[in-house]
């Protein structure tokens, strides 16, 4: 019975062995799987806390590079960038492999942090990009506006919050297993007491069971090693603050990287010791033994510790000093310039402006700069230098204005010469540069220049003209016979005189047409009929040397028509031809040879000289150019011929050059651009002259007028006197009209659109047909007014002809011959001129023509000679003492015109005016205001009292 208790104890301790077994194995079993779970929790946790700390250092490489090439432009700093951004992607995918299916962190947590990654690494190529292209300033400033920062501090917080709950993961993991195990010992104590058989088992567990811990401890090892060696990847310098305020650093084996810990300490200890609000403390810290710049940040991190990171950023100083430093040196170089320059933005604020520009307002650069316009006290003074912005925005192109006009601050007006270029910073962004130069100097300048030629034209004619006609009346014998010892130097004396007229006038020529003056009637001419006369002209030059002339025949016929002005051909023509006669040997001859090209028409001159100089070819067409001073005294001219050819030629939208051998001679030649299909044929049509016979119809009156409305109303007053009117809007026009028809009578407007009248009215008495033709100026009341009431209002006086001084008296002398009335007593002149020489000059002259001569030096005597007696011909000068013959005096051809009969007017003038000036002067000619009917008797008066017409050749062809 006892055994069977015992047995049956036996049994029950079997049993409860057994149990105890089953339970131990079943716990065994249950710690095991739990130590597994726990050791993969381990594993997986250090895996993503190392892919974590793997992800960081690849950011930090990326940022690390694109921070390097930024500051120095060394694309070495690119491969840590590049490396991180190859590792970073992989990485990435293996932790979001490692945290699939975890409940932290949320899907959303992934998306955040695609999204943060994709902007922190735009923003890092963006930079790197703009270092590239627009520099380091640029850069910096983009750097601060990108936030990059702030993307970065957000990574590492998304970051650091998924390592620290792994590391609680971790924490937990480890807790639970070190219970585990305790719990496993007790019960194996227990076992190995109750059941011996059980103690194998229970010692097995036990030794398995430390396996696995000492594996999981290699695992922590491993983590503590990857984690101390991401540490040290870390470019910046770590170290941490305890609660006793110890300091140590964290990155070892790197002491170069940052200063040691005793150096930094008391740094570190202040910033812990301050109050702030955020909890994050930071500065710039210079260390002392190696004067590199870092920059210090303190962040607790819990149980009273702090970590703190120190940055090298003695480059990134050093470069911000240096972009100081070149502000300034743009500072001082933009207001060291003159010139007015300022830089605007897209949004019309000035970025930049010079000391020279302010000035302008009287303001400083510092009130101006940051500021639109509108912003700007006294801005609107510069509103003529703030057009065409819109239209550079664009980034191409540029704008020039050649004269700009304002008044600065102290009420000068200044002139200035404005560039405007753009100037492209980045895509999509644009700044426009202007530059003003001061060209004020210059004007003024060149407006003493034009007086200065003013001068010169009054003061030398007329002097040259008593002189000129002196010496010809010595010549011709009218003031007497001569000793023949006399008369050698007598004609150097007239040769060279007439060289200086040339002279004088080659230069104005010269300065109409740099100033635009001239003007020029363009239009489709046969070049072949030109060249024959521009040869017959200079036949008599030409024997003169000895020298013959002669048109090349051509090979083959073709149109010779080219678009070209014929008086200024026939003036290039005449250049070329007289230049080529005096370089040619006695008995050569001068080619003139015509060819046609493509879409011109080139006209060659040929000489048989020795050529031109090798040294002087570059220059041969600059003003007063010529080979050397010998060759100017032995053939004279005055080196201008060829400039003014040129500019003719160029006007007419032509080029000239030349070829040239040494001893061979040279061929000058010119190209003129064929007549477009537009161009009107020109008009070769002879038109015989209709005798003035009372008989023969109405005398047909051509009315050059540019106004319609006036022309018209002039057309039918005439009309209503019983004469013909043809009117005509242009100078064009009125040169087509007079080839077309017989022409008794022009009346000239002072102010034509396409030429200027002066001009006109001196190539048209050029000719002979027109020579006698009768004009008047004819100055109309333009109808424009809302005030006007519609009536025709005008004056008009009768001009025989303008003559320009230096004048020849001989030519004076044959202008009287023709136009002087016959009648029974002596013909009454009235000569009013200041220069006293000039008129006993020409009263010497006129001597021969049995004509009574009043001469008056001032306006006031010409009018009490006028109002004590008629006259038959007035020569009047425009400069006189008392005023000028078209200014104040306009009241003297009024009082002219009111004569009975009205006498034609001879007009000499020693100016060379501008258009505008010329204008001035013929309107005031004709300042007074009669009404229509009054004008057209005026007009019918003047006509019927003028000079008897000489017969025109009727061969002649009009030009």
């Amino acid at each position: 019975m006892p055994a069977r208790p015992a047995k049956a104890w036996h049994w029950l301790a079997f049993l409860f062995a057994s149990i105890l077994l089953v339970a131990l194995g079943w716990q065994g079993k249950r710690t095991q799987e739990a130590l597994l779970e726990t050791n993969r929790s381990v594993s997986d946790s250090l895996e993503i806390i190392t892919s974590i700390q793997a992800m960081l250092s690849s950011l930090q490489d990326i940022e690390t590079g694109a921070r390097g090439f930024m500051l120095t432009a060394d694309s070495r700093y690119l491969e840590p960038y590049e490396r991180g951004l190859e590792q970073l992607e992989w990485r990435r995918r293996a932790l979001f492999e490692q945290l699939r299916g975890r409940e932290y962190p949320s899907w959303h947590w992934f998306d955040t942090l695609d999204s943060t990654i994709a902007a922190r690494l735009q923003v890092a190529a963006q930079n790197i990009q703009s270092r590239r292209s627009e520099g380091l300033a640029i850069t910096i400033e983009r750097l601060q506006r990108s936030g990059s920062k702030e993307l970065t501090d957000r990574l590492r917080g998304m970051l650091n919050a998924v390592e620290q709950h792994e590391r609680r993961r971790l924490a937990a993991a480890n807790e639970a297993v070190a219970q585990a195990t305790r719990h496993s010992q007790r019960l194996a104590l227990i076992g190995s007491l109750l059941v011996a058989l059980l103690s194998l088992a229970a010692f097995w567990a036990v030794q398995r069971n430390l396996r696995i811990r000492q594996r999981l401890a290699e695992g922590a090892q491993a983590g503590e090693a990857r984690l101390d060696a991401l540490l040290q990847a870390i470019p910046d310098h770590l170290y941490a603050v305890d609660a006793q305020r110890r300091v140590t650093t964290l990155s070892q084996g790197a002491p170069h990287r940052g200063p040691p810990p005793d150096i930094i300490e008391p740094l570190l200890l202040d910033l812990a010791a301050r109050r702030e609000d955020g909890q994050l403390r930071q500065t710039l810290w210079c260390e002392p033994q190696t004067r590199r710049i870092f920059e210090v940040r303190l962040m607790p991190t819990g149980a009273g510790e702090q970590l703190a990171i120190a940055r090298d950023v003695s480059e990134l100083e050093y470069s911000r000093d240096s972009l100081r430093e070149q502000q300034l040196f743009l500072r001082r170089v933009v207001d060291s310039d003159e010139n007015l320059i300022f830089v605007r933005d897209a949004q019309g604020r000035f970025l930049l402006c010079n000391t020279a520009l302010a000035a302008v307002l009287g303001l400083q650069p510092t009130d101006i700069e940051g500021r639109t316009p509108a912003e700007v006290p006294a801005a609107h003074l510069l509103q003529p230098l703030l057009f065409g912005q819109g239209e550079l925005q664009g980034g191409n192109g540029e704008l020039r204005i050649s004269e700009v006009a304002l008044t600065d601050a102290d009420g000068q007006e200044r002139w200035l010469q404005v560039v405007k270029r753009p100037l492209r910073i980045a895509p999509g962004g644009t700044r426009v540069v202007t530059v003003a130069v001061d060209i004020s100097l210059r004007r003024r300048m060149e407006q003493m220049k034009t007086e200065f030629i003013s001068t010169v034209s009054h003061e030398l004619r007329t002097p040259l003209t008593a002189i000129r006609g002196a010496l010809g009346m010595l010549i011709s014998g009218t003031a007497g016979p001569l000793d023949e010892g006399l008369k050698p130097l007598l004609g150097i004396a007239h040769k060279n005189t007439e060289r200086l007229v040339r002279l004088i006038n080659d230069i104005l020529d010269i300065e109409k047409l740099e100033a635009g003056r001239l003007a020029f009637d363009l239009r489709r001419c046969d070049v072949r009929p030109l060249l024959e006369q521009a040869l017959f002209d200079l036949a008599p030059y030409a024997r003169e040397y000895d020298v013959s002339l002669e048109l090349a025949p051509q090979a083959e016929p073709f149109a010779s028509e080219a678009r070209l002005d014929a008086d200024r051909f026939t003036q290039v023509m005449a250049n070329l031809l007289s230049n080529a006669i005096k370089h040619s040997p006695r008995g050569a001859t001068v080619t003139v040879d015509l060819q046609r090209h493509a879409q011109q028409l080139e006209i060659g001159v040929r000489d048989r000289g020795a050529g031109i100089a090798e040294d002087f070819r570059p220059r041969i067409f600059e003003r007063f150019a010529q080979a050397d001073a010998s060759d100017a005294r032995q053939r004279g001219g005055t080196g201008l011929g060829l400039a003014i050819t040129r500019a003719l030629i160029e006007q007419m939208g032509g080029q000239i050059g030349f070829d040239t051998r040494a001893g061979e001679g040279t061929r000058f030649w010119f190209r003129l651009p064929l007549p477009a299909d537009a161009d009107p044929p020109p008009d070769t049509t002879v038109v015989a002259p209709e005798p003035r016979a009372s008989g023969s119809g109405p005398a047909r009156i051509l009315i050059l007028e540019p106004d319609a409305a006036a022309a018209a109303q002039l057309a039918e007053a005439l009309g209503a006197q019983g004469y013909q009117a043809v009117i005509a809007h242009s100078a064009g026009q009125a040169r087509e009209l007079l080839g077309q028809y017989v022409i008794h009578a022009l009346t000239l407007s002072p102010a034509l659109d396409d030429a200027d009248s002066l001009d006109f009215l001196q190539n048209l008495r050029s000719q002979p047909r027109y020579q006698q033709l009768p004009v008047l100026i004819v100055g109309l009341q333009p109808q424009r007014r809302a005030e006007d009431d519609g009536a025709l209002r005008g004056g008009a006086v009768g001009v025989i002809d303008w003559l320009s001084k230096p004048v020849d008296p001989t030519q004076v002398l044959r202008v009287i011959q023709a136009c002087l009335p016959p009648r029974h007593g002596r013909p009454r002149l009235l000569h009013v001129e200041d220069d006293e020489d000039l008129r006993t000059l020409l009263a010497r002259r006129f001597e021969a023509l049995d004509v009574e001569l009043h001469g008056a030096a001032t306006l006031s005597e010409a009018r009490q000679l006028l109002a004590a007696q008629s006259f038959d011909l007035a020569i009047i000068d425009l400069m006189l003492p008392d005023g000028s013959g078209s200014g104040s005096g306009s009241e003297l051809f009024d009082q002219l015109a009111q004569s009975d009969p009205p006498p034609p007017v001879i007009l000499f003038s020693a100016l060379d005016a501008p258009v505008h000036d010329s204008r001035l002067t013929l309107r005031q000619l004709v300042k007074s205001r009669h009404d229509g009917e009054q004008l057209a008797r005026l007009i019918q008066h003047l006509l019927q009292h003028w000079p008897p017409l000489a017969q025109p050749d009727t061969d002649e062809v009009h030009r």
